[in-house]
């Protein structure tokens, strides 16, 4: 019996350039950080990631955020790669406002990459890509969510990311349906630095699956997440970082400084394939970046500690229940942590003589972040899973004494 046409497919997370990556380009070594990527994704017919960072020769970034800048050159390298397919629905695609992204844009189609996602208007970010090979005909769609805190959403008449909304992704995959084979959703979502979605995500992902989507590729936490077969699709929640660098900005309101860490280094490629019917995930790759910011395979025990990360991740997605895991681990970093932390320092004694009226107004803090996580149904309460996604950080339970003059 013959067998079904297929498309081979790759899928990476998040590729960000700045920094030690811009030093690399300058020194003419671009290309050969990406030899083992090139190896990796082989002769696959399409090669998918998150371009999340902005590809200029310079511009002015924002003051009010950190802004990622990569050199150009990374386009075509990219592309020797393998990458053929990247999306811009991030919250960094108008880091260096409308003429960084409209340069990004240029640079990818000069090089012979299909971008999607971001654009001058409403109309070309929501504007699917459609990729055809061996008669299969799959569409791709890249939406950012408003949790990521892009700068703006695209609007009508302004440039920026597709908006990840029910109102405006729902009209645009069932006509995009209509025309393929697959619908495939690359979306920017979640909280950075967890290990599993928000009970909004995985009804957000089950609700596109119910409508017709074959594939959901998510990015944004920088952290490995589970995959989740759901009906006949699959969900990929977070894959991490492909790539990244640290980074060390001084804002006008607070100064940001984040080293690459070992959950910034593990991360996974996906090896799919696509028939008529049916989109298969044939193989997890662990990946290791490098101290040079080489993604390469990871081997050995390194290996077996990614893979069984995502197997842990994707069982408890199969066993449900993240509303009670979620509600737990917020509530123990953001007001259980807080207030054991000040008990355990020193004694009741000390906690009478030190007292200060100010600690009140903490402990009225930590009541009201309870209540929110405990009886709130909005997303947003979610956010108060890291200081770094927070509007304003939570106060310390104790403040610290000056250090007294010699």
């Amino acid at each position: 019996m013959t067998e079904p046409a297929s498309v081979s497919m790759v899928a990476v997370g998040d590729i960000q350039l700045h920094g030690a990556y811009h030093d690399a380009a300058r020194k003419g070594n671009a290309a050969s950080l990406f030899n083992d990527l090139k190896d990796l994704i082989g002769g696959s017919d399409v090669g998918v990631g998150n371009m999340e960072t902005v590809l200029a020769h310079g511009g002015s970034p924002r003051e009010d955020k950190l802004c990622l800048l990569g050199d150009p050159l990374y386009a075509a390298v990219l592309r020797d790669a393998g990458l053929s397919l990247l999306t811009l629905a991030n919250n960094h695609a108008l880091d260096y406002g409308r003429e960084g992204l409209a340069e990004t844009l240029e640079h990818l189609s000069r090089a012979g990459i299909d971008s999607l996602g971001a654009g001058a208007d409403l109309a070309s970010a929501l504007r699917p890509l459609i990729r055809e090979h061996a008669g299969v005909r799959l569409g791709f769609i890249g939406a950012c969510h408003e949790s990521t805190k892009p700068v703006l959403a695209a609007a009508p008449s302004d440039p920026g990311a597709a908006p990840l909304t029910e109102e405006t992704l729902w009209p645009v995959i069932d006509a995009l349906r209509a025309e393929v084979d697959h619908v495939v959703l690359l979306l920017h979502w979640g909280l950075e630095y967890a290990h599993f979605p928000t009970p909004e995500q995985v009804a957000l992902a089950h609700a596109a699956v119910d409508r017709g989507v074959s594939l959901i590729l998510g990015a944004h936490s920088h952290s490995l997440q589970g995959i989740e077969r759901y009906k006949d699709a699959l969900i990929a929640y977070s894959l991490a970082n492909l790539t990244d660098a640290p980074v060390d900005w001084q804002g006008p309101t607070r100064h940001f400084r984040c080293d690459v860490g070992e959950v910034d280094r593990e991360s996974v490629l996906l090896r799919l394939s696509a028939t008529k019917t049916r989109i298969q995930l044939d193989e997890i790759v662990p990946l290791w970046l490098d101290d040079g910011g080489r993604p390469t395979a990871a081997t050995g025990e390194r290996a077996e500690k990614i893979l069984a990360a995502v197997e842990r991740y994707s069982a408890r997605l199969q066993a449900g229940d993240l509303e009670r895991y979620w509600r737990e681990t917020v509530i123990d970093s953001r007001v259980t942590g807080p207030l054991t932390s000040w008990w355990r320092d020193g004694s009741l004694l000390d906690k009478v003589r030190n007292f200060r009226p100010s600690q009140l107004v903490t402990a009225w803090i930590l009541l009201a972040t309870w209540l929110r996580i405990r009886f709130s149904r909005a997303e947003s309460r979610w956010m108060l899973f890291s200081s770094r996604n927070d509007e304003r950080p939570m106060p310390r339970a104790r403040r610290e004494d000056p250090p007294k003059s010699p």
